[in-house]
């Protein structure tokens, strides 16, 4: 049973470059936070990778709970609403969409693995570049040190709890001008899901 509707599939996917943040804290007393494309590979399952030094996964090495559990937070359209736009709307404000998953972190051991996960990963965002163009027998130097630099992790969803703030409050006919004006004003991605 997947955890995600589908309107938060599509933020995943149209939105890949998320935030993952630490349930641990630092020597400083605050949670890591690390900026990583992610590819949803199943209904309730991310596939991504960071540098192997990352302090994100330094701080997750040191924990005591294992699998580690990390929040996840996918930033979807967003744009400024004008009170010009319609009469219901008395004062500005700013429509947003974010998908936040709590997750556990299991990292990705071995190399034929790690290099079967980073193929299907570089597949997903650029599909016509062919893995096997890096991935062949004279390279393997270069790949070995690749797959040693990296950390490869997938993330199990455990808990969804997204946001979508569109003025569904107000009228259709007011959220229609604002549909209109986010298009002439260049917010295309929210207008497209303003009536959702």
């Amino acid at each position: 049973m997947s955890l995600l509707s589908d309107k938060e599939t599509k933020i995943i996917q149209s939105h890949s470059f998320a935030q993952i943040i630490s349930s641990q804290h630092n020597q400083t007393g605050f949670a890591e936070l690390s900026y990583c494309p992610l590819q949803l590979v199943r209904n309730n399952q991310l596939l991504g990778h960071l540098a192997r030094n990352n302090p994100i996964l330094k701080l997750i090495k040191k924990s005591a709970e294992l699998p580690a559990k990390v929040k996840v937070v996918f930033s979807g359209p967003h744009g400024y609403i004008s009170p010009r736009w319609h009469s219901e709307q008395v004062v500005p404000t700013w429509n947003y969409t974010t998908v936040s998953l709590t997750c556990s972190l299991n990292v990705i051991e071995g190399s034929t693995d790690k290099l079967t996960a980073m193929e299907t990963i570089s597949h997903y965002f650029d599909p016509q570049w062919d893995f096997r163009v890096f991935n062949h027998e004279e390279n393997q130097k270069m790949v070995q040190q690749m797959l040693s630099a990296i950390t490869v992790f997938s993330l199990e969803i455990l808990e969804v709890n997204s946001k979508f703030k569109l003025s569904q409050n107000r009228s259709t006919e007011c959220r229609k001008a604002f549909q209109k004006n986010l298009n002439l004003t260049g917010y295309k991605g929210l207008a497209d899901i303003q009536l959702l």
